[in-house]
Formats: C-alpha cells, sequence, structure tokens
C-alpha cells in the first residue's frame, strides 16, 4: 500500500512538471513576441554613454574588445569604455596598454587598475568602484543625460546598437534601466549553437514577457543604467546572480525599467558541457540568494504589480520546482522504459508534443538567423531534449553548493574567438 501511494506520488509530480513546461512554453509563445515600436521625438539627448567592462585574467579577449569598440564608435565621441582590471594575474593590463597605444584613441578608451587585498571581491564591488570614480565628479544637473552600460570582456555591439541604446533613454527620461537582447558569435559546435537559440528566442520571449508585466530585468551582458536614477555610488550587489539583485532593487523602488528586443548585444557562447554546467549552476545558486534576500520583499511590495510577483515567484522558486520534477520524471522514465509495452502512447505522445515546440522554437529561430536548413533543424529538435536536462544537473549543484555554503566558484574563462561574424 504504501509503495502505491509512493508511485502515484511520483507519477503526479512528474506529471504536474510536464505540465507546468508545456503551459510555460505555451504562454513564451503566446505572449513573447516582440512589439511593434512607436516612435517619438527625443525629449533629453544624451550627452555621454560609459561603458564598464570588468576584467578579470581576459588577456585572450581583451584586445578584440576593444579593437571590435573603437572601430564601431569611431562616430560616436560621447561613447568611452573603462576597462577595470581587478588585480588580474595574467597580462590583461598589459594587453590594454599596448592596444590603446596602438589604436591611439586617446580618451576613448581609459583603464583603471585595481589591487590586493581590496581587489577580486566580486564584479559588483568592482563595478561599484569604478562607477564611484567616474561618477562622483559629475554634477548633478548633468547625470541625467550620463548613461551607464556594463558589457563582458568578450562582448560586441555595433554602431547602431549604441545609437539605439542612447536614443531609448532620450525618448523617455524616466526610463531607469534598460537591458539588451543577448546573442552569441561564432557558434561552432552543437553547445554554442543552443545557447544562441536559447538567448536569441527563448529568453527574448521571457523577457519581452517581462516588459508587458513591467518588470523587465537585468541580464548580464548589456544593461544599461541613467545615473541620475541611482541613489549613492554602490548600484551593483555582490550577489552571484548580480544582475537580477540589480535590476529587482530598481523594481522596488518604483524606477522604470525596460527590455530592448531589437538591441543585441554578442557574446562568447561556451564550448564545453562542464563549464557550461558550473555557469549555470552558478547562475542558479544566485538565484537562491536572491530568493532569500529578496522573495519578501517582492511580495510585500507597492511598486510592483501582482502579476509581475507572479512571474518573479515563479523564477525564483524554478529551481526547487525543476529539482522535485526532474528526479520525479527520471524515476517515472526509467519505470515506463521497464514497461514500455504498456506506457509506448504515453511517451510517443510527450516526446510529439516536445519535439513540435521545439521544432518551432527552432522555426523562429531560423526565421530570423537564416542560420538553419532543415536538416539542421531536425538534428537540434532531437538534441534539445537532451539541453535541457543539463539544467537539471546544473541545479543539482547549485543546490549541493548552497547547502554546504560554498560561495567560490570558478570564474567562466573566455578563450577568444576573433570577431564576430
Amino acid at each position: 500500500m504504501e509503495g502505491s501511494v509512493i508511485d502515484e506520488l511520483i507519477f503526479s509530480v512528474s506529471f504536474v512538471g510536464i505540465g507546468i513546461y508545456l503551459v510555460w512554453v505555451l504562454i513564451l509563445i503566446l505572449f513573447g513576441q516582440d512589439q511593434k515600436l512607436q516612435q517619438t521625438q527625443l525629449k533629453e539627448p544624451i550627452e555621454q554613454l560609459i561603458i564598464l567592462v570588468p576584467a578579470l585574467n581576459e588577456a585572450p579577449v581583451i584586445r578584440q574588445t576593444i579593437t571590435n569598440f573603437v572601430a564601431q564608435t569611431a562616430s560616436l565621441p560621447q561613447v568611452k569604455m573603462v576597462i577595470i582590471d581587478d588585480a588580474s594575474s595574467d597580462q590583461t593590463a598589459q594587453v590594454v596598454n599596448e592596444t590603446l597605444q596602438q589604436l591611439a584613441c586617446g580618451s576613448k578608451v581609459q583603464l583603471l587598475q585595481r589591487y590586493l587585498p581590496e581587489a577580486q571581491q566580486g564584479k559588483g564591488e568592482a563595478l561599484n568602484w569604478a562607477y564611484q570614480q567616474l561618477v562622483e565628479p559629475l554634477a548633478p544637473s548633468l547625470r541625467k543625460r550620463v548613461i551607464c552600460g556594463v558589457l563582458d570582456a568578450d562582448a560586441y555591439m555595433d554602431e547602431a546598437a549604441y545609437l539605439r541604446v542612447m536614443e531609448h533613454f532620450a525618448l523617455v527620461p524616466e526610463l531607469s534601466l534598460l537591458q539588451t537582447r543577448v546573442a552569441m558569435f561564432k557558434e561552432q559546435n552543437w553547445l554554442q549553437k543552443l545557447q544562441d537559440i536559447e538567448f536569441v528566442i527563448i529568453n527574448n520571449w521571457i523577457q519581452n514577457i517581462r516588459n508587458r508585466l513591467g518588470n523587465a530585468a537585468a541580464s548580464g551582458n548589456g544593461q544599461f543604467i541613467r545615473v541620475s536614477a541611482v541613489s549613492g555610488y554602490h548600484p551593483w550587489g555582490n550577489a552571484l546572480l548580480e544582475d537580477f539583485e540589480f535590476s529587482t532593487r530598481f523594481l522596488l523602488q518604483a524606477k522604470a525599467t525596460h527590455y530592448a528586443s531589437e538591441i543585441v548585444v554578442y557574446q562568447e557562447a561556451l564550448a564545453q558541457v562542464r563549464p557550461f554546467i558550473r555557469q549555470r549552476a552558478r547562475w542558479t545558486q544566485g538565484g537562491l540568494d536572491c530568493l532569500v534576500g529578496y522573495w519578501p520583499k517582492i511580495l510585500l511590495s507597492k511598486a510592483i504589480g501582482t502579476k509581475a510577483k507572479m512571474e518573479m515567484t515563479f523564477y525564483l522558486l524554478l529551481p526547487f520546482i525543476s529539482l522535485a520534477t526532474g528526479l520525479a520524471n527520471l524515476l517515472v522514465l526509467v519505470f515506463v522504459s521497464w514497461f514500455i509495452q504498456l506506457y509506448w502512447p504515453i511517451v510517443v505522445s510527450l516526446l510529439f508534443i516536445n519535439s513540435c515546440f521545439n521544432f518551432y522554437i527552432l522555426s523562429v529561430y531560423e526565421h530570423e538567423t537564416r542560420r538553419l536548413g532543415i536538416i539542421k533543424k531536425l538534428f537540434f529538435m532531437v538534441i534539445m531534449l537532451g539541453y535541457n536536462y543539463l539544467f537539471y544537473f546544473a541545479i543539482v549543484l547549485a543546490c549541493y553548493k548552497k547547502m554546504r555554503r560554498q560561495t567560490k566558484w570558478v570564474k567562466t574563462t573566455h578563450v577568444g574567438v576573433g570577431e564576430k561574424a
């Protein structure tokens, strides 16, 4: 009797998980499409856009990053880049200085260096340190027309993207935070291609829904803030998921945030499974940190709408939902495989439904990028089923490290892949 109850519970949890996933994907498809932009006149032109680039041991990629930036902003004197060398143990600072001398770009790109023991206290701390030095001298009357952005050391944006960022802030004087769309460049294997599909399509849909709900979130690369919207000189926290923490604090203060799907920042995709799982586990553990620190504040906030609270709650609880349903799915899969003659219609039906969703996602990706043919589409439709389970391993690792109170993670290594394709 007891075994029967446990079996029923496992099956129930598994089917609830499948139901949540299918409903979630359906909501993304129905409500996550890009919205048409309304053109209006500029109200407060932006005078300066400062790009902060935190760099810890980024010698392999930083030269190309600077070169791309200088080339793309040659006609934009108001756009400047600040490299923050966080006491790198490699030749990052040397490479930056050599590149600046070769390019002779004057004050277009600036190097700020931190030293131990103050350095290497987290990405947020490095950003806050540089932000204070750059913003403190600005007159209060100027800060509303100054934008500060964050790009990773492997990131790339083109001239039109920088112009569009400034245009967004100039069009909407009350806009405090803008997040751009993220894509990968030079996807050379299946894992890199799937990361591009994930960011270009799935993450884009998620952020578009957040736009509709009024809770667009920062998501790492390509985030921009209006300097006057920040009280003090420490906008960034030091959570492992500092971008979600960062934008959540803006939302709790009733500051306007927006996601711009038409502006793209390109970054390097991870090429191997183990670093990928480690990266996603770090992000997941950061989400768990934010659950403890911010979920009660989100629920009690009068500045965040009810639907936005529901979406943020789902996002924060997703690791626990995935952990329970993923384990249940695994057990059910073993059981069903053992009695496949009885349960094959269920297996076929679930695979068919999942494959249809994946095929649709890939079709949208092909329409937007023109980088898939029918053979590749069928191939990725199959391996996307396995890609989703990589996240389960990341969640298990994150929960394990969270329970052991381990907060140190190996930094994601950028190997450098040349110019954006």
